[in-house]
C-alpha cells in the first residue's frame, strides 16, 4: 500500500504543482520530498522526508481552495506515512 499510494502521489504532485504552484509555493517541495521518497530504501531517511512533508504540509492539511489532485496528492502522502510508520 505505502509504494501504491506513494506511486500515486508522484503522479499528482507535478500537476498539482503547476495547477496551484502559484498560490501554494510550498507543493514545490512537496513535489521533491516526493521524488526523494520514490528514490529512498533507507527508513531513517525515509521517515525524515516524512517528518518534512508533515511540516510543510501542516499535516496533510488540504487548503480550501484546491481541486480534487490535490487533496489526492495529500491524502496519498498521509495514507504513505500512516503505512511507513505502521
Amino acid at each position: 500500500m505505502t509504494h501504491q499510494a506513494l506511486a500515486q502521489a508522484a503522479r499528482l504532485a507535478p500537476v498539482v504543482e503547476r495547477v496551484h504552484g502559484k498560490n501554494h509555493p510550498e507543493m514545490t517541495r512537496v513535489r521533491q520530498l516526493t521524488e526523494q521518497l520514490m528514490a529512498t530504501v533507507d527508513p531513517t531517511r525515509t521517515a525524515a522526508l516524512f517528518a518534512e512533508l508533515r511540516a510543510v504540509t501542516d499535516n496533510y492539511e488540504v487548503p480550501g481552495d484546491v481541486c480534487e489532485a490535490f487533496e489526492a496528492t495529500y491524502q496519498s502522502l498521509a495514507a504513505a506515512d500512516a503505512q511507513q510508520a505502521a
